[in-house]
């Protein structure tokens, strides 16, 4: 997969796909020199005697309580155990190499005051040795303790810690910065798998002369909206079923399809939009320091306690992503049930390829996408007198995860649904050159898989090969 190096640059969310799908990294000296300079800092505070939090005090309700100098090495093998509280299923691969991309990143801004050859042993757990076993609940998004704990015991079996860098090591939100990555790069991929699917199933719904009008999807209609979101999801369709018979002169379309195809553009462009949204958040957020305290290498040099581990704008943007979902999930469900409706009298007996209630199946998948919409920040709880303010960040992240699978599993279902309207019609429809092939692999599949649940993990396998192509096939 390659090296990328850490140079100062901005790092994106496309870079921390890089990294989970196997890239290492690299330190160039610039980075180093970063590390080394807040490092410095560091040692000369030390060496002042001034009392900084984790550096020479306890931690929580102990902050004001100093740790004596012949038992600073101990201590910092205490804080890492003492935080090692995670549980629940172990995380992916993937998702502990973006966790640990993250914290990598997070030191070569030089905030958190570590030594390079930390830094850098951070760095060599990603590249290609067994990797440390992280536990998904543990974290309440007030940084991710619990989660990196796992990581810096791991990293201590090669290195031992010193003076303050083990708070160091678990002071961040890596998991939900890290993880929230790579599901802002699965929304991106979702969005453009719905695309695929309402544009198979408006085509359909014009060859079954129910519809499938294109003057809802025409530019002058959102010339003058400002969402981005909505104009490229309105050209996005056109593209795919661009060839097709909704582009025919003579194609009798309703004078007004169904809400659930018409308002496709508003409702794929509010998810877009919201998905960017959160990709913004999340890479500042990546290109920030996130520590406590700060270090500041700036005049004199300084570390400063302050409040950058609260996450509540990446929270509230992930937030605002599953309710996006919900609508994007519920307009999808709307329009299986417009299909199904116009299947019934085009059945014949004993082809019923497609079991009718596969759309209850969308239907409870719908339930409860929309219940995973509900917000987790406002469900904060006072941990102590000092750490009483939560976020449930990393909830939230893995709340839109499920949604991202749940919603697959919908698409798939509409797009199984439009396909056997394809198959069943006496005069196979001339599709567009974006949708064609998804609906050739949608009826190879049908009456192949023995159950309807074998059917509709084929079937996103489809989808989500049609969402990856260009949008106009060749």
């Amino acid at each position: 997969m390659g090296v990328l190096r850490l140079e100062g640059q901005p790092i994106t969310i496309d870079d921390v796909v890089t990294v989970a799908d196997g890239a290492s990294i690299e330190l160039t000296p610039d980075v180093v020199g970063t590390i080394a300079r807040a490092r410095r800092v560091v040692e000369s505070v030390q060496k002042s005697g001034s009392a900084v939090y984790g550096l020479n005090t306890h931690l929580g309700a102990g902050r004001d309580t100093r740790v004596s100098a012949d038992e600073i090495t101990a201590f910092q093998n205490q804080v890492i155990d003492n935080h090692r509280g995670s549980i629940g299923d172990p995380l992916a691969p993937r998702e502990v190499r973006a966790l640990i991309f993250a914290r990598v990143v997070g030191f070569s801004l030089g905030g958190s005051g570590v030594r390079p050859e930390l830094a850098d042993a951070y760095a060599r757990l990603l590249d290609g040795g067994p990797l440390p076993e992280v536990y998904a609940t543990g974290s309440v998004g007030a940084s991710d303790l619990a989660l990196l704990a796992e990581v810096a015991a791991r990293v201590r079996q090669g290195l031992p810690f010193a003076a303050g860098e083990a708070l160091a090591a678990i002071s961040a939100n890596s998991y939900s910065i890290g993880v929230g990555a790579l599901a802002v790069a699965e929304l991106r991929a979702l969005v453009s798998e719905a695309d695929a699917v309402a544009a198979l199933s408006l085509e359909t719904l014009g060859a079954t002369g129910s519809g499938g009008s294109l003057s809802p999807f025409g530019d002058r209609v959102h010339a003058r909206r400002r969402s981005s979101g909505q104009r490229e999801a309105a050209r996005s369709l056109r593209a795919r079923v661009s060839g097709g018979l909704l582009e025919d002169a003579e194609h009798a379309a309703s004078v007004q399809d169904p809400l659930s195809f018409r308002t496709v553009p508003q409702v794929h462009g509010a998810v877009r939009d919201a998905t960017a949204l959160a990709a913004s958040v999340i890479e500042d957020e990546l290109n920030a320091p996130g520590d406590n305290p700060l270090v500041v290498t700036q005049g004199d040099g300084a570390m400063l306690s302050n409040g950058n581990f609260e996450p509540l704008r990446l929270v509230l943007s992930i937030e605002s992503l599953r309710v996006a979902l919900a609508h994007l999930a519920g307009i999808s469900e709307r329009r299986i049930a417009v299909l199904s409706g116009l299947a019934t009298p085009l059945r014949r007996s004993g082809d019923n390829a497609v079991p009718g209630l596969s759309w209850y199946a969308a239907a409870a998948s719908l339930a409860e996408v929309r219940h995973l919409a509900n917000p987790v920040s406002a469900s904060g709880t006072t941990l102590s007198q000092v750490e009483d303010q939560a976020s449930f960040a990393p909830l939230a992240v893995r709340l839109l995860q499920r949604q991202i699978r749940l919603c697959r599993q919908i698409f798939a279902v509409e797009a199984l649904h439009a396909a056997e309207l394809v198959r069943s019609l006496d005069t196979p429809p001339r599709l567009g050159r974006g949708t064609r092939r998804l609906a050739v692999e949608l009826v190879e599949r049908i009456g192949r898989l023995d159950t309807a649940r074998d059917l509709v993990i084929d079937a996103v396998k489809a989808v989500a090969s049609a969402g990856e192509r260009d949008t106009i096939d060749q």
